[in-house]
């Protein structure tokens, strides 16, 4: 049985005269609904905020190079124009990026390292020391960063059915790869498995598991 929108009011029939339970069917329905819609929001999202903090990584690659330049020419005024300049644009992304897959608005920790090197620049580096301080954040930064970048997230349509009725604080604090299992198996074992069985009981078993993942958003 397919679950295009061009089929899901003959299928409902067709449940239907197999004795399905239609209030759930219906509440099925409305789920799926808001899944459809959200599936496009995440994507839209998480496409988005990554754009952004592959753009925020540049940037403090170019401020790191800056940084590397001062710590033998402090005064350069080349260098420290090109810092600020710098310090300009991260202003302008910041917070930007938020996603709980990607940089999470909980993370507090990268959160006040972005705003202190912030803080750092406007005070400006006068001195090595200012410089070696600047750069040590920067490169802290930027590691978490690029490891940011090469994150996997949840399917979108997994992660539209989590955000359905929950939030980022249920499952901040697990390890990043135990968030996307997951809300994955909340996707999977809530939604898609209670239908499956009512479909298994009404129709051939071999048809729903082969067609139930792979037709339903056509």
């Amino acid at each position: 049985m397919l679950f295009g929108e061009d089929s899901l009011k003959g299928l409902k029939k067709e449940l239907k005269s197999a004795g399905a339970d239609m209030s759930f069917v219906k509440s099925w329905q409305k789920t799926f609904d808001k899944v459809k819609k959200g599936c496009q929001q995440m994507e839209s999202q998480y496409t988005q905020a990554k754009t952004e903090l592959e753009q925020v990584h540049t940037i403090l690659k170019k401020m790191e190079a800056s940084l590397i330049e001062m710590k033998s020419d402090v005064e350069n005024s080349v260098h420290r124009t090109s810092l600020g300049d710098s310090a300009k644009e991260l202003k302008k992304y910041q917070g930007h990026f938020n996603q709980e897959f990607l940089i999470s608005k909980e993370d507090k920790e990268f959160h006040l390292t972005y705003q202190t090197i912030l803080e750092l620049c406007s005070k400006g580096c006068k001195e090595q020391k200012d410089v070696l301080i600047l750069q040590s954040e920067v490169e802290n930064i930027l590691a978490v960063t690029e490891e940011a970048l090469d994150k996997e997230w949840p399917s979108y349509r997994a992660m539209a059915y989590f955000y359905i009725d929950r939030t980022d604080r249920e499952i901040f604090d697990l390890p990043h790869s135990d968030k996307v299992v997951e809300v994955n198996r909340i996707y999977e074992n809530e939604f898609l498995t209670p239908m499956r069985q009512v479909l298994t009981k009404c129709f051939d078993e071999q048809k729903v598991n082969d067609t139930l993942e792979v037709d339903v958003w056509n």
